[in-house]
């Protein structure tokens, strides 16, 4: 017996919101579960921090699905954007990426989730630490810690999906490879 996959093409659907005067794009991208890129994407005439009282911004929250199977966690790097399919028949949950910068990109290919754990202790890997020799050996669980509260640790060793101490990032290039979610999100 195998179930039915889901057969749409896009999740979501096109937003619109008229800003107040203290709105910026960054917290509007947030507060809609959409990345930093998609959203200057959609509105690119618009100023990020001050985009004005009364203005029309596009919140992008349809997306058209990867061509990928239906089954699992699917992320789409240039997207940078997770699609989560918890039952295969109905449309997928689907969250916003921060992905690897330019020279150390974010890993394609398939891999699995070896663990899950709740408030990681970040250690920088050796390349990180030779970058920048002030970094701490480790940094414990707690408000600080670049992981976040939680991550799912990868087949791919160093890799991992993680929260963040730095949502700004979301929606953009800036990890060392790693993949990012809003705190609220992992």
């Amino acid at each position: 017996f195998r179930s039915k996959e889901y057969v749409g093409a896009t999740t979501g659907e096109m937003k619109e919101y008229t800003t107040k005067y203290e709105d910026t794009l960054v917290e509007l991208a947030r507060a809609n579960d959409i990345g930093f890129v998609e959203m200057r994407a959609a509105n690119p005439d618009l100023d990020t921090w001050m985009p004005g009282t009364n203005v029309n911004v596009v919140i992008p929250t349809m997306h058209i699905l990867p061509d990928a199977p239906r089954r699992g966690i699917v992320i789409n790097v240039p997207e940078m954007r997770l699609y989560y399919y918890e039952k295969p028949e109905e449309p997928p949950h689907t969250f916003p990426l921060g992905v690897g910068r330019e020279g150390l990109a974010t890993p394609i290919g398939r891999t699995f989730i070896m663990s899950k754990i709740e408030g990681p202790v970040w250690r920088p890997t050796k390349r990180m630490r030779e970058e920048d020799p002030t970094l701490p050996i480790e940094v414990p669980a707690g408000p600080g810690n670049p992981l976040g509260t939680h991550a799912l640790y990868l087949g791919w060793p160093e890799y991992r999906i993680h929260g963040t101490d730095k949502p700004f990032s979301i929606g953009r290039r800036a990890s060392s490879g790693c993949i990012r979610m809003y705190p609220e999100d992992i």
